[in-house]
């Protein structure tokens, strides 16, 4: 699930069991497996993990989705979902990638890459 400018660097990680609500920002990379609430920002990469629930509005760069995701995301580049994978709530994204086993319930509005 690398891009080919991914340096593999991960500058944060919510593990499974935490339970945060606020406002995120990163750089690089982020994983969550806990539960999260509120708004992400970031450029650069976000990993929903298997077993985490995000609530709120997202926007960053690249967006993978194993887990569940509630609420929008924005200007996202590239969206890519999973096999188990849930998204529901609007989206716009430049490339979006639904996998056989995905879920996907909203609005989708294509935009130039962002």
């Amino acid at each position: 699930m690398m891009s080919q400018t991914d340096n593999g660097f991960m500058c944060g990680f919510l593990s499974e069991g935490t339970r945060f609500e606020g406002s995120l920002q990163f750089s690089n990379k982020m994983r969550i497996e806990g539960d999260f609430s509120g708004d992400i920002e970031s450029s650069d990469q976000l990993i929903i993990g298997e077993k985490a629930t995000v609530e709120g509005s997202i926007r960053v760069g690249r967006l993978v989705v194993l887990g569940k995701v509630s609420g929008s995301v924005t200007e996202c580049s590239h969206l890519q979902i999973e096999e188990g994978g849930q998204v529901v709530g609007d989206i716009r994204v430049g490339v979006l990638d639904i996998k056989p086993g995905a879920i996907f319930d909203g609005k989708c509005v294509m935009i130039a890459d962002t």
